[in-house]
């Protein structure tokens, strides 16, 4: 970290890192399910190897004022070992595993499942940046000067190689679960009695499989925003109360399937949800 001038700090970083894979991706036992049409066979796989990689960091800050910041960071990171899902459908009799697993489901051993499997890929390339701003408003008259802001938006682009299920080659394309491109927003108020702050969140759509099952290409899920909302009272030094929205303006998720056809295979909503706090401190 260097002091480029008073408040403007520049940071680097480089490492080298390693992560173990989930516990029950090493499970080197079988799940079997049946549920209607759906029927799958999931799979552990204790030789996975941990992600790995290299990464850089540069950033470059400034605290132009008392609790406010502005903030750049970009970052690489080259990922030699990345763990993925494969899917494969194929008949239960090419498993191996025992017939008795299936008895009593309705489903024979030449039904078709769809088996899943954590495997090691070669990985890729990740980059992106991110941009931070935070601004009390002190500098405003009487009550405006206890608001403030809080914002962020982030860009990441990576390229990851995919294997089928034999371990070839099958596919590139972005890490799946990272969004390309998201933000946070939050205004809030806060003084010694009483607090509020509203936050709104975006993330661009993002793959949750590739490749996917049924010979489509990829599956995934759609764009969101979700507002989020908050307020807390203190009555005294030792009694607050405290009341939160979740998901105010009710949120769907959309998953689908196929990059050409965009077939819907999931539309489903969590709600609202509110909570009302009661804090007392001895």
């Amino acid at each position: 970290t260097a002091e480029l001038v008073p408040d403007v700090l520049l940071r680097f970083a480089a490492a080298e890192v390693m992560s173990r894979p989930d516990l029950g991706f090493l499970n080197p036992g079988a799940t079997v399910s049946v549920a209607g049409g759906a029927r799958t066979v999931t799979t552990g796989n204790p030789r996975l190897e941990p992600f790995r990689a290299k990464t850089l960091d540069l950033g470059l800050e400034w605290y132009f004022n008392e609790g406010a910041m502005l903030g750049l960071g970009l970052f690489y990171k080259n990922i030699d070992s990345y763990v993925q899902t494969s899917r494969e459908t194929r008949p239960f009799s090419t498993s191996g595993l025992p017939e008795s697993l299936i008895a009593g489901t309705g489903a024979t051993v030449n039904d078709d499942f769809v088996f899943q499997q954590p495997l090691n890929t070669p990985g890729g390339d990740l980059r992106g940046l991110e941009i931070n701003y935070q601004q009390p408003f002190t500098f405003l008259p009487g009550f405006w000067s206890d608001f403030g802001t809080l914002l962020n938006y982030t860009y990441v682009d990576s390229e990851i190689q995919y294997l089928s299920s034999t371990g070839a080659p099958s596919a590139k394309g972005p890490m799946v679960g990272q969004s390309k491109t998201a933000w946070n927003a939050t205004l809030y108020y806060d003084n010694d009695k009483f607090s509020a702050r509203v936050s709104a969140a975006y993330r661009s759509g993002y793959l949750n499989q590739i490749p996917s099952r049924e010979g489509s290409d990829r599956e995934g899920t759609k764009a969101t925003t979700t507002v989020d909302a908050s307020i807390s009272y203190n009555i005294d030094d030792n009694l607050s109360i405290s009341l939160e929205g979740l998901n105010l303006t009710d949120e769907w998720n959309d998953m689908w399937i196929d990059s050409l056809g965009d077939r819907s295979i999931s539309y489903t909503h969590t709600g609202r949800q509110f909570m009302m706090g009661i804090r007392y401190k001895f």
